[in-house]
């Protein structure tokens, strides 16, 4: 499934597999893996609560 993370800027993106942490933002694990960034407050409508950059990303599952 896709993972979802907040950069330190605040920037909320999704990743295709679980990103790593870098200096000031998450790097997709895979050189080919894609990711988007999404609008702000997306996150939290998709888990229902906000994620920081102190957060570990969070992967999003199926019901």
């Amino acid at each position: 499934m896709a993972w979802v993370a907040v950069d330190k800027d605040g920037r909320e993106c999704i990743y295709q597999f679980r990103p790593k942490r870098g200096n000031n933002q998450f790097i997709p694990l895979y050189e080919y893996s894609m990711c988007m960034a999404l609008p702000k407050g997306s996150i939290k409508k998709l888990i229902g609560r906000d994620l920081t950059w102190q957060d570990e990303p969070v992967e999003l599952k199926e019901e």
